[in-house]
């Protein structure tokens, strides 16, 4: 492998970047690009078998080798993206490079606009240096340029041309692996539902010198496949529809790539999840530029999504040392085998969080599992079972300004943690952030997350995801001067939908609260829990919270709708007379919520009642 041509000195911008580049058995074709990177080079290899891990440590020492030892295809980028140790990266191909000074230059731009997540660079290829056609089509994007970014909005990109915010790749989940061909557009479209922005910089230049393409026909076929996937999985019916049409009357390939994607839709329903009406506008305008499409209704939502506002301009990088932003508030009752499953995920996080650990008065060896099998976590062990209660605990020891509460039972996506604390730092009224729960085994989404994704509410001006009135705790990262403020879990409550007088009480206090699908986590019920005793008290602060904050009307006509639901049971009654029995505190510590905050309540409840994730049988 020959050593890099003289050059000027790197632009030292340009070590803010890293150049993460996927190779299987192309050892001739490194041996021109790999010394052209400016800044840290990480070499994912999908299990070549020509000795390319072992040359390139060899005579480029300077690259950091990750060997996988299989073919992952495009997924072995969010391996190198993952390892990146810097605030961007910067992709390659194994017969690409980025001319000196471009990841200099995209650098600068991506610090100057907080709203991009990818600038896609102007892309020579061939021995000619001719622009790839793509690159002129985005050039010429009929979404304009945005007032916050620094060229064309586009909705996808080359790869090999793309620099990246890592933790809005991160965020996004990266590349699908269903896609190999396709899945840029797929992350595109996900980046601009979150409200990241993706421009189109000219003055930004890769090059590439292509295999000359073998199997045409074959690659037509994966791509049309791939476009039906990517349709099942975030486009509306009639545009799938037309991508089945179109795909049948496609007589060379078009049979095929639809009997491909078959065997896969069940899986692609299953990941299904429609784009906002404004992305999707302008992804049809992309489609069918200078058409009826282009309206001026559709330019109007063309101009929308290349000017809403950022969920989460990120700063932090979730894969450097601790982020010391946020710590993790852990509680625990008589589950010490869970709870040690639980810390060892916790502990493997990228954001390595302080971990306290609230042991509610368990008596089957969890605190000292915790003491000598997690010594670096905060034992707290307050002789007895407080339920949310022992969360106020934690939080008073946490030194954090943010807390993500998780049971034993629940966890985080890597770079969860960083990325929610990532959006409370740029939102200053948002007190609560609710991740996506993935059910396990299997990693269903679970069925209240569809619930509160349709939330009703009035989303507040340039605030994330969708507006709540209440969250899950298990799930959840708040801000700690918010929780503080308004008295934390009430002790009365227990556990069992105690989230709800705690999130009334901050809409109160003027905080926000948001469920954000981005941001993920894990939850695999335990099989140690009283499910008799979880309804009963469910029961029980439903009909507290009801009589606490409702207004006099609202509280009667919730009571009774929620009443006639209910099973008529010795569990439900049990619930009933307890909630009786606590009357007399109840109208003592009465306060209804404002008209404003009511106005919420009021267009949840026919939701909430309405459906089916709220079981209250047992």
């Amino acid at each position: 492998m020959r050593e890099a041509r003289a050059r000027s000195a790197p632009d030292e911008s340009s070590g803010r970047v890293t150049v993460v580049v996927v190779t299987r058995n192309r050892l001739p074709d490194l041996r021109r690009p790999l010394p052209e990177h400016e800044g840290p080079v990480i070499l994912v290899d999908n299990g070549s078998t020509d000795g390319t891990p072992d040359r390139v440590r060899r005579y480029r020492p300077e690259v950091d080798v990750v060997e996988l030892g299989e073919n992952r295809g495009v997924t072995a980028r969010d391996v190198g993206v993952r390892r990146a140790r810097t605030p961007y990266v910067a992709f390659a191909a194994d017969d690409s490079w980025w001319e000196p000074g471009a990841l200099g230059e995209a650098a600068r731009l991506l610090d100057a606009h907080p709203r991009l997540a990818v600038l896609a660079a102007r892309v020579l290829a061939g021995a000619d240096g001719d622009p790839d056609p793509l690159c002129e089509s985005m050039a010429a994007s009929p979404l304009g340029t945005a007032t916050d970014l620094p060229g064309p909005s586009v909705l996808g990109f080359l790869a090999c041309g793309a620099v990246m915010r890592r933790s809005a790749y991160v965020l996004s989940g990266g590349f699908d692996e269903r896609l190999p061909c396709t899945a840029e557009e797929k992350l595109a479209l996900d980046l601009a539902t979150a409200g990241w922005g993706l421009a189109y910089v000219d003055r930004v230049v890769a090059h590439r010198r292509p295999r000359a393409v073998r199997d045409v026909p074959e690659r037509r076929v994966r791509e049309g496949r791939e476009r039906i996937l990517t349709a099942f999985m975030r486009r509306p019916w009639p545009v799938v529809a037309r991508t089945l049409v179109a795909g049948v009357r496609d007589r060379g390939v078009g049979p095929r790539a639809v009997a491909g994607a078959l065997p896969e839709l069940p899986r692609a329903l299953a990941r299904r999840r429609t784009l906002p009406e404004r992305v999707e506008r302008a992804r049809l305008l992309l489609d069918h530029p200078g058409t009826g499409t282009g309206d001026a209704g559709t330019k109007a939502e063309a101009a929308e999504v290349r000017d809403t506002p950022a969920p989460r301009p990120l700063s932090h990088d979730p894969g450097e040392t601790r982020d010391e932003r946020v710590s993790v508030v852990m509680i625990t009752h008589q589950r010490c085998a869970e709870a040690d499953v639980a810390l060892q995920r916790l502990r493997a996080l990228p954001e390595r969080p302080r971990i306290v650990v609230v042991d509610n008065g368990s008596t089957d060896g969890t605190g000292q599992m915790v003491r000598t099998r997690h010594p670096d976590a905060v034992l707290l062990r307050p002789g007895a079972n407080l339920g949310a209660v022992g969360r106020n605990l934690g939080v008073a020891v946490s030194g954090t300004p943010y807390v993500a509460f998780c049971d034993d039972d629940t966890w985080y996506e890597p770079g969860a943690l960083s990325a929610a604390a990532d959006l409370l730092d740029a939102h200053p009224t948002l007190a609560v952030v609710t991740a996506r729960i993935l059910v396990e085994p299997g990693g269903r989404l679970d069925a209240i997350c569809e619930e509160m994704a349709r939330s009703p509410l009035p989303r507040p001006p340039g605030l994330p995801g969708h507006p709540l009135l209440s969250f899950l705790a298990g799930v959840s990262v708040v801000r700690r001067s918010a929780f503080e403020q308004v008295g934390g879990f009430h002790e009365r409550i227990w556990l069992g939908g105690e989230e709800e007088l705690l999130a009334s009480d901050l809409a109160r206090a003027g905080w926000h609260l948001a469920y954000v699908p981005e941001i993920a986590a894990h939850h695999r019920a335990s099989e140690l829990r009283d499910l008799h005793l979880r309804r009963r008290h469910g029961i029980r602060n439903t009909l507290w919270f009801t009589w606490l904050r409702r207004p006099p009307f609202s509280a009667l006509r919730r009571t009774g709708r929620f009443l006639a639901r209910l099973p008529r049971d010795r569990v439900t009654a049990l619930g009933i007379g307890e909630a009786v029995r606590g009357l007399p505190w109840v109208l003592s510590e009465r306060r209804a919520v404002p008209r404003d905050v009511e106005a919420g309540y009021r267009l949840l409840d026919d939701m909430q009642l309405g459906t089916g994730t709220r079981d209250y049988s047992s």
